[in-house]
């Protein structure tokens, strides 16, 4: 299997994931953000009622505006706005794709997933 070559590599599509994302393609290198789940993963598993104790303005990244019905957004809008975000930015994610070994290689660094392989060079 030929191994992709990217700038960075993100583990994990949270908001901090998909933060850093949005800066890596602000500066112009290449990165991907790989999750073991879906979009925000550990929000989507948050109880179906659960409301966040931030206000929407401080969950906000991407300069994307964060709307919500309440002063405070509840699981579905928090999980609405960042698949926004993600569509909004043009994020380069791999959903569903878990990483499973993280090994030095050369000059740099090999990282292996469930569907492919990923280089990172220094």
């Amino acid at each position: 299997m030929k191994a992709e070559k990217y700038d960075i590599v993100i583990l994990g599509a949270g908001p901090i994931g998909m933060a850093c994302g949005i800066e890596a393609k602000k500066t112009g290198l290449t990165y991907i953000i790989i999750d073991k789940g879906c979009l925000v993963n550990s929000i989507y598993h948050y109880p179906l009622n659960m409301t966040f104790f931030s206000t929407s303005e401080k969950l906000e990244i991407g300069r994307v505006p964060f709307i919500s019905h309440q002063p405070k957004p509840n699981r579905q809008e928090a999980l609405e706005y960042y698949r926004r975000v993600c569509t909004s930015w043009d994020l380069n994610v791999s959903l569903y794709n878990k990483a499973t070994q993280i090994t030095s290689s050369g000059s740099g660094h090999l990282v292996q997933s469930e569907k492919e392989a990923i280089r990172l060079d220094q």
